[in-house]
This record gives C-alpha cells, sequence and structure tokens, in this order.
C-alpha cells in the first residue's frame, strides 16, 4: 500500500505556433521524506499568459514560483478577465480566494515585501476573501484542536492578513461600491450584503481573531507577542463605527443612487452593530468620523437606521457624551462644553422630518435612560428640544411632573433617580416659561402639580421631602409674583446644593457650531495619550559570547608584542623573607555568590537594576515589558516608594492618576512571583495618598467599559481594604501584611522574604469572615444566655474596676474614613451602580457575573462597618443602602452567593447604627423594615433543607445563621420601638 500513491509533477511543452499544448503527466519516483514539505515550483509555469480565471486558479494550485504568482495576483486584482472578478461571490471565486489563503498565504507571506503584501491583500478585500479568511482561522484554531503555544508559524500569517485586510475606515465602502459594481443581480446582490453584514455587525471577528492568537500564544511561562487590534473588541468597534460613517460620506465615487444604496447599507449594518456590546466606542468611532466630514453626513444616519435602532443609537449616543463630559463637582464644569454638545444633538435628530425630537423627549422623560447621562448632556438635551421643537415643551414637562408626583416612584426609586427627574423638570420648566409664561402657569396651577407637592411632603424619605420642596420652590418662584411666592423658611433649603437645584429654571444654553466638537475630540485624544504613553525600552541588544549574553564594559583588544622592549636580560632576587609576614593578617574567604560561578567573568550581569527613587522610575520599570529583573524589582518596592513618597512633596498626588490607571491595566508578563499581592499593595498606597480624589475615581473606574471582571474586582478590593486601613485598622495582620523593603534603597543584601499571602479576592473574603463572626459570636453568646436562663442564680460574674480597665484599654486610632465615606467612597459606587445598570441592563457585567456583584457589596459593607455609628448622614446613606438591598432581592433568590453578600451587608448595615438611628429608620422607613423581615424570613425557612444547594449543607447552614442574626436585629429595633412608644 506504501507504493499506491506516488508522486508526479505536471510539464507544459509548446508546439512551433507558440500556442499551448496538452498537459503530459509523467510518473517520477517517490520524493524523500524531508523534502515533502518544501514547495518545488513548476518549470516554466512563469511563461504561461494567463487569459482566464481558470488558468489563475491553475496557476495557484501548481505551486508557482514568484514571478508567475505575483503575475497572476495582479491580473485577479484589475478587472483583466471578462464577466469575472472577485467581488461577485461564486464558485470560482470561492476556489481562487481558497487556494490564495491555504497555499500562497502560509508559503509567500514572510518572503514578500511590502508592495507585494499589498497586492495580496487587494485580492482579499471583498466578501468571498474575508469569509474564506475567517473560514481558514475558525477551521484551523476552532475544529483542528490545536492545543495552546503549538499552532503552525502559518496560523499567525493568517492573523496578519486579516489584520491588513480589514485595515482602514474605508475598507466597508469599498467593499460595497464593489459588489455594487460586480453584481448587478438585485438578488445575489442583497443576499451577499446580508451576509457581509452579519459577518462585520456580529463578534464573529473579534472571537475568531481572540481564538486565534489564543491558540498562538506560548507556553506558561513565556512573553506574550503582540495582539491584534481586532482582537480588542473596544478597537474593532472603534473601526467599524469610523467605517459605517464613511458610507454617509458623498463623494464623487458615489452619487445618485449609489449613494442612497451605501446609506442603506449603513443603517442595516449600523444596526447590527449595535448588539455588538460595546455601544461607547462604536459611537465613538461613528461620531468621530462624522463629524469633521460635515452636518449633511451626521444628519443622515437616522432616517436610514431602521425605526426600532434609532432610539438605541441616540441612547448609545448620548451615554458616550455622558463619559466624554462628566459631571463635576456640584455640576460645574471646568469648560462649559453644553452649547458644542448641544450642535451635535441637534444635528442628530434636525433630519427627522415627521417629528425630530420624539425619541429625545422618551430618553429625557425616562428616569432609568437620564440616571446615566451626565448633567452637561442633560442640559444640552432640553436645549435641543427647546430649539427644534419647542411646541413639545409642555408635554414633556407634564411627563416629568407625573414621574416625578408618582407616589410608587416617590417611595421605591433610588434618590439618584429622584434627583435626576428633578433636574430636567426644573430645567425644562424654565425654558417653558421662556417660550410661553401663559403655558407654564397652567402646569404649575394643574393638579398633578399640587398633588405630587402633596406626596412628596408626606413622604418618609428625608431626600424625597427636601427634593418636592425645592421644586415647588423652583416652580413657584418662576410663575408668582414676589409676595406670594412659595417659601418653607427652613434651613434646608437655604444650602449651597438648594440654591444650585433654584437655578437651574434660569439656565439657558444655545446650539453650538458642530465644528467646535472637534475640539473636545481633540482633548479627549491628548488625554488618552498622556495616561496611555508608552515606556520605549532603549536598551541594545547584548553581544553574545558562546550561546551566552555579556554583561559589563566591552573586553579590550588583546595587544600584539612585535619587539622586545627593554632589557633583553632582568637579574630576579628574592629579598622578601617569609618571617616578614608573619605579623599579616590573611583575608577571610568570601561568601559564595552564585552569580560569580561562571569561569568567565564576562558572563557576569554585572548591570543589575536599582531599586526605584522616584515616582517616575517606578513608572517606567513596571512599564518595562522587556527586562525581567527591571520589572520585579519596581513592583516590589512599588509600595514602600508610593507610601514614602505620599506625605513628601507632591509628586505622588501629581502622578496618582496616571500611576493608578497604569496599575489597574498592568498585566504581568515574567510570572512574577506575588504580582496580584504586590499590586493590590501598590495601588493601596496611591488610593491612601490622595483619598478625596482617588476614591471617587476608583468608584468611577470600576465600572468603566473596557476592564475585565478581574481588573473590576480588584479595584473594589483597593477600596474596600484602602477603607479599612483609613479607618485606623493598621496593625499588621493577615488583612494588612508589613511591607517589605520599606527603608530607603541602599547598597546591602537583603535576605530572602518569605511571605506569602493571599490573593486580593481571598483577603477581601478573608475581612468578611473576620467582621461576620465578630458581629455573630454576641448574638450566639445572648441566645446561649437565653437558653440557659433557669441557672442565672449559680452563674459566676467576672468585675473589673474602673480604674484597671482604664489602664489597659487602648486609646483608638481616629477614623478618618468616617468624615469622607459618604462623598468620596458610598455615594460614588452606588451611582455608578445604578447607572450602570440603568444602562445596559441584565447585560452589565454586575448582573451577569454574580463574582463582581458579590465583590462590589462586600466592599460597601467592609467600608460601612470601618466607617462606624459616626459617619456624617448615616441615616440618609442607611437608606441608599437598603434600598439597594432591597432590589437585589431576585439576583439573590438565582445564586447563593449574592445572597450571602446581601444578608451579611443587611447585618452590617444593622449592626452600626446606634439605637437612635435605628429607631429613626424604624419611624421613616417601616414599610421597607417590613419588607426586609417578611423575605429574610422566608430565607431563614428555606435554608437548611437542601432547598437551595444539592448535596452541601455547610453554605445553606451559614445562609441560615446569617438570615438568623438578621432576624434578630430587626427583632430588637422593633422591641425597641414599641417600648418606646407604649412604655415599659
Amino acid at each position: 500500500m506504501g507504493d499506491f500513491l506516488t508522486a508526479v509533477t505536471s510539464r507544459a511543452e509548446k508546439d512551433g505556433d507558440g500556442a499551448l499544448t496538452a498537459v503530459r503527466t509523467i510518473k517520477s519516483k517517490q520524493a524523500p521524506e524531508a523534502a515533502k514539505d518544501k514547495i518545488i515550483p513548476s518549470p516554466k509555469l512563469d511563461r504561461i499568459d494567463v487569459t482566464t480565471p481558470q488558468q489563475a486558479l491553475h496557476v495557484l494550485r501548481s505551486q508557482p514560483d514568484i514571478t508567475a504568482l505575483l503575475a497572476t495576483l495582479r491580473k485577479l486584482s484589475s478587472t483583466t478577465f471578462p464577466d469575472f472578478h472577485l467581488a461577485a461571490p461564486g464558485p470560482l471565486q470561492a476556489q481562487i480566494v481558497n487556494s490564495i489563503v491555504s497555499d500562497i498565504v502560509p508559503a509567500f507571506w514572510s518572503t514578500f515585501d511590502r508592495n507585494e503584501r499589498l497586492l495580496l491583500v487587494r485580492c482579499l478585500r471583498n466578501t468571498t476573501g474575508i469569509n474564506g479568511l475567517l473560514a481558514r482561522l475558525r477551521t484551523s484554531s476552532g475544529s483542528s484542536g490545536i492545543e495552546k503555544g503549538k499552532a503552525r508559524p502559518q496560523h499567525a500569517y493568517t492573523v496578519e492578513v486579516v489584520s491588513q485586510v480589514l485595515d482602514g475606515h474605508l475598507l466597508v465602502r469599498d467593499v460595497l461600491l464593489d459588489l455594487h459594481n460586480a453584481v448587478p443581480d438585485r438578488t445575489r446582490h442583497d443576499v451577499a450584503l446580508k451576509e457581509l453584514v452579519t459577518l462585520l455587525g456580529s463578534g464573529k471577528v473579534i472571537s475568531l481573531i481572540a481564538q486565534a492568537e489564543d491558540a498562538a500564544q506560548p507556553s506558561v511561562g513565556g512573553s506574550a507577542g503582540h495582539n491584534s487590534w481586532l482582537a480588542r473588541g473596544s478597537s474593532y468597534a472603534t473601526w467599524l463605527g469610523s467605517n459605517i460613517a464613511s458610507l454617509f460620506h458623498q463623494t464623487h465615487d458615489n452619487s445618485g443612487e449609489t449613494y442612497e444604496q451605501l446609506m442603506r447599507h449603513g443603517g442595516q449594518l449600523l444596526a447590527k452593530s449595535l448588539t455588538l456590546g460595546y455601544p461607547s466606542a462604536l459611537a465613538e468611532g461613528l461620531v468621530s468620523e462624522a463629524v469633521p466630514q460635515g452636518e449633511k453626513t451626521l444628519g443622515d444616519i437616522l432616517p436610514h437606521m431602521p425605526s426600532y435602532a434609532k432610539k438605541q443609537l441616540l441612547e448609545h449616543i448620548l451615554r458616550w457624551l455622558s463619559e466624554l463630559c462628566p459631571t463635576g463637582y456640584m455640576h460645574l464644569q471646568a469648560k462649559d462644553d453644553v452649547p458644542e454638545l448641544a450642535a451635535l444633538i441637534a444635528t442628530l435628530v434636525r433630519s427627522e422630518h415627521a417629528s425630530p425630537t420624539q425619541h429625545l423627549r422618551q430618553i429625557c422623560s425616562d428616569s432609568m435612560l437620564v440616571l446615566s447621562l451626565s448633567h452637561p448632556v442633560r442640559r444640552a438635551c432640553i436645549a435641543v428640544v427647546a430649539q427644534v421643537d419647542s411646541e413639545k415643551l409642555q408635554s414633556l414637562l407634564e411627563s416629568l411632573m407625573g414621574t416625578f408626583s408618582n407616589r410608587v416612584f416617590i417611595d421605591h426609586s433610588p434618590t439618584l433617580q429622584q434627583d435626576s427627574i428633578a433636574q430636567m423638570l426644573l430645567l425644562t420648566a424654565g425654558y417653558l416659561h421662556r417660550a410661553s409664561p401663559i403655558t407654564a402657569l397652567m402646569v404649575a396651577r394643574s393638579t398633578g402639580h399640587m398633588q405630587g407637592t402633596s406626596n412628596r411632603l408626606n413622604a418618609s424619605n428625608q431626600r424625597a421631602r427636601w427634593l418636592g420642596m425645592v421644586v415647588a420652590t423652583a416652580i413657584s418662584g418662576l410663575v408668582d409674583r414676589e409676595g406670594s411666592r412659595m417659601s418653607f423658611g427652613i434651613d434646608e433649603v437655604k444650602t449651597d446644593e438648594a440654591l444650585w437645584y433654584l437655578s437651574l429654571v434660569t439656565v439657558k444654553d444655545h446650539e453650538g457650531e458642530l465644528s467646535a466638537f472637534e475640539a473636545i475630540l481633540a482633548r479627549q485624544e491628548k488625554a488618552i495619550k498622556v495616561t496611555r504613553r508608552a515606556y520605549h525600552n532603549e536598551a541594545k541588544a547584548l553581544p553574545m559570547l558562546n550561546g551566552k549574553p555579556v554583561y559589563g564594559p566591552p573586553r579590550p583588544p588583546t595587544p600584539v608584542q612585535t619587539e622586545v622592549i627593554g632589557e633583553k636580560v632582568t637579574e630576579l632576587l628574592d629579598e622578601i623573607s617569609d618571617d616578614d609576614d608573619d605579623d599579616l593578617k590573611p583575608y577571610g574567604k568570601p561568601d559564595s555568590d552564585p552569580e560569580d560561578s561562571d569561569e568567565d567573568a564576562t558572563l557576569v550581569n554585572r548591570n543589575k537594576p536599582r531599586p526605584p527613587v522616584y515616582i517616575r522610575d517606578l513608572m517606567s520599570m513596571i512599564r518595562d515589558d522587556k527586562t525581567p529583573d527591571r520589572f520585579q524589582l519596581g513592583m516590589k518596592h512599588a509600595a514602600s516608594l508610593i507610601r514614602r513618597k505620599a506625605n513628601f512633596g507632591k509628586e505622588v498626588k501629581d502622578h496618582a492618576e496616571e500611576i493608578m490607571g497604569l496599575l489597574c491595566n498592568l498585566q504581568d508578563p515574567f510570572d512574577t512571583e506575588q504580582f496580584e499581592e504586590l499590586k493590590l499593595q501598590a495601588m493601596i498606597a496611591v488610593l491612601l495618598s490622595d483619598v478625596e480624589t482617588m476614591g471617587p475615581w476608583l468608584s468611577t473606574h470600576a465600572f468603566v467599559e473596557g476592564y475585565s471582571i478581574a481588573q473590576r474586582c480588584i479595584i473594589l478590593s483597593t477600596i474596600g481594604l484602602g477603607g479599612r486601613e483609613l479607618a485606623g485598622f493598621t496593625g499588621e495582620d493577615e488583612l494588612n501584611p508589613v511591607l517589605r523593603n520599606a527603608e530607603r534603597p541602599n547598597k546591602r543584601l537583603a535576605a530572602r522574604q518569605l511571605h506569602t499571602a493571599s490573593a486580593n479576592m481571598k483577603m477581601l473574603e478573608t475581612a468578611t469572615k473576620k467582621i461576620e463572626d465578630d458581629l455573630m459570636q454576641p448574638l450566639a453568646l445572648q441566645a446561649a444566655d437565653h437558653t440557659t436562663a433557669h441557672l442565672n442564680a449559680v452563674k459566676v460574674r467576672t468585675f473589673s474596676s474602673r480604674m484597671a480597665v482604664e489602664r489597659t484599654k487602648r486609646k483608638p486610632a481616629p477614623n478618618q474614613l468616617a468624615k469622607i465615606f459618604a462623598s468620596s467612597f458610598f455615594f460614588p459606587l452606588v451611582n455608578r451602580y445604578l447607572q450602570d445598570i440603568a444602562a445596559y441592563g441584565s447585560r452589565s457585567v454586575f448582573s451577569s457575573a454574580p463574582v463582581v456583584l458579590v465583590t462590589f457589596l462586600r466592599t460597601l459593607a467592609l467600608l460601612v462597618h470601618a466607617s462606624g455609628p459616626a459617619t456624617p448622614n448615616l441615616q440618609e446613606l442607611s437608606v441608599e443602602f437598603w434600598d439597594l438591598l432591597l432590589s437585589l432581592r431576585v439576583q439573590a433568590a438565582g445564586d447563593i452567593t449574592v445572597l450571602e453578600a446581601v444578608l451579611f451587608a443587611t447585618l452590617t448595615l444593622l449592626d452600626v447604627t446606634s439605637t437612635q438611628q435605628q429607631r429613626m429608620l424604624i419611624q421613616d422607613e417601616a414599610k421597607r423594615v417590613a419588607e426586609m423581615q417578611q423575605w429574610v424570613g422566608v430565607v431563614f425557612e428555606r435554608a437548611g433543607g437542601g432547598e437551595m444547594i444539592s448535596g452541601d449543607s455547610q453554605e445553606e447552614s451559614k445562609i441560615r445563621t446569617l438570615a438568623a442574626g438578621v432576624m434578630v436585629k430587626i427583632g430588637d429595633m422593633i422591641a425597641e420601638q414599641e417600648k418606646a412608644m407604649y412604655g415599659g
């Protein structure tokens, strides 16, 4: 059977007329084993004149040399063949593309120069070529079962070809134009277009490239190679958005009917791309490419989209604008960008002639959607409604007033939603009063407004009552005369925040120029370049000697002596006696140095990196992904250097955001020992250097799009453990380990320190377990005491004198967390969580990944416990936290880890509140307390019977213990309230 198949060669001969004759097949001997994988070009194949696509396919399959190949590719990339084009899908085109992808790319890509590569890429820039490349990646990395690190080198070539084929912001336009010119049949054209939209608009490209790169990664311990931009979802979405924007730009190549078809195809592709999962990056690429091309390009986008996708696209653009221009302190911006934002939004919606602001008004009146918008974007939206469609201001105000006055909304919605609706209501009322004072007066005198004010004043929530008083005062100031204006006469409506709310009715923004929006884009691009400035390692390659790197200065050349220097004969006399050396003490034997064990001293690395002394040196060291010694040394000294420099000058504060961003995105390319712990300690050190700035910064970045689950968890762990240390828990323990190498760098060789600690998640879990034990132990002792109440007479109690107690009592450390906990940690975290849920719903990582939600709840509970009862505004904070926990009951029912985190956070909150605060909580939030008590009772009854987890009773017993603790705490609160009401 071994000789059944033999190798053959094909020989082409010419007759006297120079025409091609039949191909004669001649059998030859079997090729040797070593030559099987080599490509042997056919003789005289480059002399064939390719006149048909079938001949081109034959050349590609016949292992051509580079001359014949380039000639064939030139003809395929041009319109040489009549009635044939690679852009038209068909069986012959598929065979040609398959030959190029399977045979030509692995064999010739590494030998091609730049122009030759561009020629091959031009042949694959069509629907058939893109499909063929992705099919090749799918079969080679998915179904073939190639293990990680063992992929063939040709695999990387295919990824590189795909990256170059899809590169450029005009690719989609060129492919669609070629398809339009090559396929006149409408049915075939629509089928090919639908396939292209599905391919580019879904996540197939991202997943296939990522899977291919993962299969081509080196083995464990090696340095990761360069990743393609196609494997990063945000980069791909930005590229796709810029390509879609180019379809709406009219040029001399696409005019008339062709331009209309391109815009229609662009709308279909954009609607499909909204499901990618990277809405901010897609909106950034779309708007950044469309704004420089003028108002017509931006205004043609919404009219050519399907009706169901218009509102969704507008939501994504508004959310991206909110990230671009976030809400500042007290809603004051360093630069007023509202006119530029209004110009962009007005250009988008003005082209909808039937109802220009329909979708915008729906977004502005939706409490969940408004929550995800920043204050400058809210102002811009109301300004656009007032200028483009001022007749709809009354309906918008009535809708906002109905939501704001709704009793269910007042009682159950988070405070942040009520704040956002109140701001939109006051802005709309101001514009309506300037446009039509009579209409504003009628709305102010309406039953809805009067009943809403009454509902607000009767609310149990203090913040809800305050918002009702502020809104009523502001509207009365618009429509009533000086003597009859409403005034509550309390200090709460005279604070800075209240005055800011009252000033919203006087805000009047105008629409700016669209060209001015490019300045905002340039500012953002500059900020991205500063934060992501890469470190360039300029170290030269070391010389090699006998296959090993040579360190140290270069060897001087060996001198060659050509003649005798000095006297030819020299007499040597030994005049020194050995007796004179008796008083000399010999040197001790030096310690063995493993680095000096090499026979050749030039092979020893004498150029060792030194510990960093400045923050800029530290940043350059941890950016270095080429030298393991520098990276690992920088990580080991990062936390100690930052803590040492925090109170010395402004070096750390000036670079706090930059170094924190670097640490958040930092990966370990060298398998550094205890990398996660070192990274966590460095991030905690940066947080503590400037808590008032870095606390809100970290709270915001925990929800930023693009971070992985592990990165979000380490950010939340940094907030929780850093707040614990800020509260005074500075003693060395398993949660707060001692920092090694904390002294200044010197030349001493320190002994190797063996310090083992758990990773960041384990540390946060340990902190939670410690607090849980501290909370449950008194309850357990109390329960045991009640059980043995009949033995009270024989119980022994130990009493100590007051002086002895005072002598042994330690003075507690000052709690620095309490005064900044609400403003720097709690409200930024909770507000960003609510915005993320409002923007993405169940697609949010905090809803789809329970580990992130559990880490979030544990962080909040840890901070609440560390802040303690002395926290200012603890009553308002408790109500917000209580509402958050109640809103998670559905998710807790589906995951036991979330249920445990919710119960632990509830128990922590009840433990922190004092007796007076618990009494106020019972009085003001009796309904919420009753709901929590009833739900925890149901959880307690279900736990322990094996209904939650089959075969594991330990987790259920833990849930039952926590539920019992919560029920006992709530029961004590109710008992104290009853005792205060009825006496006793």
